[in-house]
């Protein structure tokens, strides 16, 4: 089926940016799924939208098929797809009870000579491991945690930049049927703390330094505090990739915790052992949520869910191809460096880079694209927003001739992002996705089939039932509601960490509508099929009652480039009848904020929704972000109550709050 502008209701011809040429149409693996599933004598039309009807209507045969047709390298039947037994969910049985699996022999299959991983650092240094390199690690670090009594069940946590050492330790250790965590060099001390204190590690794989703008951070002593506060950490690998002079130094630890370098377990070659198979829904991967409004959720995701779902985003959404370069701005603490490591599972090649990407004027990862021949570039809003402010143009300088696809997630793009990366950046199949480390994917993905619309995810995920509720908890097309997932689906987790009866799953999710997902966004679902992620729905704004999504005022005030960042959050004042908006924004050093720019941004916003107008406007220093770059508006809305902000842990920048809990707060208790 294609689409045309006549075929799209009230959608103007300037809105379709990209059509996806004949040649993707006729070759991508998605197309190929549909040919595979009218010889099975299941008649679907060439459309998306019914073959995602379908996958939603009947997810018991949509998934027998695409694991199948995916080749996951595991043994054993996928029919039944569900056991008998009740999981923990109301969505919950156990995913392909006859299945079983080795998730890092799944991942390893690659031929030997081909780049597994290339990284690149600030300096520009490549490092390049095959696919034979990486087994021979991965191998490594399986003999060494095996020596130690790492086995299923066990768990390891890591410390550690975004470098092939995290990837080779991981999979060492999901190979023994080991639960992994991570945190990237972002997190200090005490978000190290509590994550780790959940996990509760019997390993502790951490750097001793990295380098962040030509810089050696060291990392001993947050190292040393790490372990001397986490009882349950008995051995340490310590890496060492910047080879510093301290390298060889012992590092004074709690009596009793063994330590080894990562170059010296992995001196000499060795060979991988993948006998070892597990159940579909084996704990691989221990996360959290955000946290800001409590305590992280933690959240374990199973190996056979997160392998069905990352290979069906990447190969049928995102059109992941064998030898395909994969690259995704990411640090270790975020999901999205999860999902990239699963491009390993394509047969394609894991590229990574470790340091500042706004170095040599924003250019380096644009270098990178163009010297590594990268074929699908994954970034965020936030990333590409501060290159436009800044101004800057990678099509002047860079080709990029193998670049196919440029994903973004973190936040949805504004449509004039989607303008931006079409003209400075290049001409390409922009795929805007959105989900949540809660289900370790996305709800909105990329779809070979179909148009690019300014402003708008592409497709709703294969065998999600995604929809908008309205208030009446009915669903809704064309206007804004909960984010809700009527069907179960493989990656949901199996389980929260301290959580043994199911309660705390049931009450973060299912609470609300029984047995369907609340996800906790807002979501407005176009007549044509695509999506548009509004932001959180607990940080909604209702001035005069008005429904406000605080992601509306953002993308309105991306035409002031003197704007560099803005929070809106609601107040009411005490005694007052409706809420207040006020608005923070982040200006360029050493500008102070006029009432000459509030009026412009006053103006700028009245002239989209004359709700949107905030009653105060003030200038923050910086702004509450989550680890993954999402601004936490309730953070800063608690704190306007006389409220605790929350888990400060769960921050990026918690410094930043002192500014919310003294100035901020002081201001908006005089205005109002």
């Amino acid at each position: 089926m294609r689409y045309s502008p006549d075929m799209l209701p009230n959608l103007p011809a300037s809105d379709i940016l990209w059509t996806p040429p004949n040649e993707l149409r006729a070759s991508c693996a998605l197309s190929r799924f549909l040919i595979e599933l009218r010889r099975a004598g299941i008649e679907l039309p060439d459309d998306y939208e019914a073959l995602h009807r379908w996958s939603v209507t009947q997810p018991a045969q949509f998934w027998a098929k695409l694991f199948r047709f995916l080749d996951l390298g595991c043994e054993g039947e996928p029919e039944p797809v569900l056991g008998s037994e009740q999981g923990p969910t109301p969505l919950g049985k156990r995913w392909f009870p006859s299945v079983r699996l080795n998730f890092a022999k799944s991942l390893l299959r690659g031929p030997g000579l081909q780049p597994a991983i290339i990284s690149w650092s600030e300096n520009r240094l490549s490092r390049r491991l095959t696919f034979a390199d990486l087994r021979s690690q991965a191998g490594a670090v399986q003999q060494y945690l095996s020596s130690l009594g790492i086995a299923a069940g066990d768990r390891v946590f890591a410390y550690l930049p975004n470098i092939p050492e995290a990837v080779a330790s991981m999979l060492g250790a999901a190979s023994l049927g080991a639960m992994w965590a991570s945190c990237g060099t972002d997190y200090q001390l005490q978000g190290l703390l509590v994550r780790a204190g959940r996990v509760k590690p019997r390993v502790l794989v951490a750097a001793r330094s990295y380098l962040w703008r030509g810089q050696a951070v060291d990392l001993t002593e947050t190292v040393a505090q790490l372990v001397e506060r986490t009882p349950s950490v008995e051995h340490v690998i310590l890496v060492d990739y910047l080879q510093s002079p301290d390298a060889g130094k012992p590092l004074a630890l709690r009596q009793g915790v063994s330590v080894r370098s990562y170059a010296e377990i992995t001196a000499a070659p060795s060979v991988l052992d993948l006998s070892h198979t597990f159940p579909f829904s084996q704990p691989l991967y221990l996360m959290f949520s955000s946290g800001t409004t409590g305590n992280p959720k933690g959240l374990v995701h199973g190996a056979g869910g997160t392998l069905l779902e990352h290979k069906k985003e990447m190969i049928l959404h995102g059109d992941v191809r064998p030898e395909d370069r994969v690259f995704y701005q990411t640090s270790t603490s975020w999901m999205m460096w999860n999902w990239l490591v699963s491009a390993l599972a394509c047969d394609a090649t894991v590229v990574m880079y470790d340091g500042d990407p706004m170095l040599e004027d924003g250019m380096i990862l644009w270098r990178l694209v163009q010297d590594e021949s990268v074929t699908h570039f994954g970034t965020s809003a936030a990333f590409l927003g501060a290159l436009e402010r800044q101004g800057r143009k990678p099509a002047e300088r860079f080709t990029m001739p193998s670049l196919r696809a440029l994903m973004s997630t973190g936040s949805t793009l504004y449509p004039a992002q989607f303008d931006y990366v079409m003209h400075s950046i290049k001409p390409l199949w922009i795929q805007s996705i959105s989900g949540g480390t809660d289900i370790i994917g996305c709800f909105g993905l990329g779809c070979p089939l179909k148009p690019v619309i300014r402003g708008e995810v592409q497709a709703k995920s294969l065998g999600y039932d995604v929809r908008a509720f309205g208030q009446d908890g009915m669903p809704v097309v064309g206007e804004e509601g909960e984010l809700v997932c009527c069907s179960p689906a493989p990656s949901m987790p199996v389980f929260f960490l301290d959580d043994p009866d199911g309660s705390q799953y049931r009450a973060a999710y299912f609470a609300e509508y029984g047995s369907v997902w609340r996800h906790g966004d807002l979501l407005k679902e176009t007549p044509a099929g695509g999506l548009l992620f509004l932001g959180r729905s607990d940080a909604t704004l209702k001035p005069s009652g008005v429904r406000v999504a605080t992601a509306d005022i953002y993308s309105a005030l991306q035409v002031l480039p003197r704007v560099q960042q803005v929070l809106a959050v609601g107040y009411t004042p005490v005694g007052a009848a409706s809420e207040k908006i006020v608005l923070f924004v982040v200006l360029p050093a050493g500008e102070a904020l006029s009432d000459e720019l509030k009026g412009e941004i006053s103006r700028t916003l009245k002239a989209v929704n004359t709700f949107f107008v905030p009653s105060l406007i003030l200038q923050a220093p910086d702004l509450p972000r989550t680890a993954n770059n999402k601004l936490s508006e309730l953070t800063v809305k608690r704190i306007l109550r006389g409220e605790e902000p929350g888990n400060r842990a769960a921050l990026a920048n918690p410094e930043c709050l002192s500014f919310f809990e003294g100035p901020a707060k002081d201001q908006v208790m005089a205005a109002f």
